[in-house]
């Protein structure tokens, strides 16, 4: 099936609030996974696994660890979910780089919110991530735009996790961001045909999503969901 890169920005979100995620982290969750997709990449699977890990309790908000500059799980033994981990990522880079961050769940979904929240037009953001089972993943983001350096390796998730360094530097003029024309094919494809996805994880998205719901009753319309108890509409 397909689906537009709205709707998926908009049931990742849903789907990650109907699990207990803050609506803000949702948000920028949906975004993420809305650009995974739009790049070539199967955003809502990618997010929805990152979903299911806090919902399983596999993942965990992050701390920090002893080093200073480091995120770890807040529980022994548990991923560092990515949704909690990338916003601190940014905070702490303000002070410090590199950035690590141990045993992190979806390192792909990471990159995406990083691109989406690359605004600082004269900074250079480089991804590193290595797997439990030694995968690499690394890439460059620059001015909102993000571009993978070898094979787009779209799932790292195993047993430990990824450790991940975030680093920030200064633009490189030595390298080119124009965007080839193979990376502008795929997004207006996106826009155009929108973007396949799978039926199952869409199913569940969408079941998770429903959790955000409320039953209909006097009291729900009371305290302001649907139409309320006049429509004048």
């Amino acid at each position: 099936m397909h689906v537009s890169n709205a709707e998926i920005e908009t049931l990742t979100c849903k789907a990650a609030v109907g699990v207990g995620l803050p609506v803000g982290l949702a948000e920028e969750a949906g975004a993420a996974a809305a650009w995974l997709s739009a790049a070539g990449f199967a955003g809502a699977e990618i997010a929805y696994r990152a979903i299911e890990n806090l919902r399983k309790g596999k993942a965990r908000p992050v701390i920090v660890s002893s080093h200073s500059e480091s995120l770890c799980p807040d529980t022994k033994g548990k991923l560092a979910s990515v949704m909690y981990a990338a916003p601190s990522i940014f905070d702490f880079l303000q002070t410090t780089s590199p950035v690590t961050v141990v045993r992190l769940d979806e390192p792909l979904l990471l990159f995406g919110h990083l691109v989406c929240s690359s605004s600082i037009p004269a900074v250079e953001l480089v991804l590193h991530s290595v797997g439990s089972t030694g995968e690499v993943l690394q890439g460059v983001i620059q001015r909102g735009h993000g571009r993978l350096e070898g094979p787009p390796l779209s799932n790292q998730e195993a047993k430990n996790g990824s450790e991940v360094s975030v680093t920030m530097v200064g633009i490189s003029e030595d390298r080119n961001f124009k965007p080839t024309k193979k990376e502008i094919d795929v997004r207006r494809v996106a826009i155009q045909r929108g973007v396949a996805v799978n039926e199952a994880i869409w199913t569940e998205l969408k079941r998770l999503a429903a959790q955000t719901l409320v039953p209909e009753s006097v009291e729900s319309k009371q305290r302001g969901a649907g139409a309320g108890l006049i429509d004048n509409d």
